[in-house]
């Protein structure tokens, strides 16, 4: 059981990290799910920078998380739920302060 999700998240992480890599540094905000060119009024590299680093820390999390369930337990499964929601909502409000800046 331990290496096929182990697998799985390598995998998952990986794209993570190829995602985080091409609108970090490439700049392909085309990437970020609904982002519209010619309707976005905020600093495009801010966002790049937002965007590329909060998706690095979730592939980290996701390359961690199969080593956390299986030497700690399925309370890892849990606190990293709870870490990407909160997350998620941090990033939103985050974007939206800088785009209003």
């Amino acid at each position: 059981m331990f290496w096929g999700g182990f697998i799985t998240c390598l995998f998952v992480s990986l794209l993570f990290f190829l995602f985080s890599y091409l609108i970090w540094h490439k700049k392909q905000l085309t990437l970020i799910a609904g982002f519209d060119e010619s309707s976005y009024k905020g600093n495009k590299d801010k966002l790049a920078k937002t965007t590329g680093i909060f998706t690095l820390l979730v592939g980290i999390l996701t390359l961690i998380l199969p080593l956390g369930l299986e030497f700690l337990g399925s309370y890892v499964g849990i606190i990293f739920t709870v870490i990407i929601v909160i997350g998620t909502f941090g990033f939103i409000i985050y974007i939206n302060l800088i785009n209003k800046a």
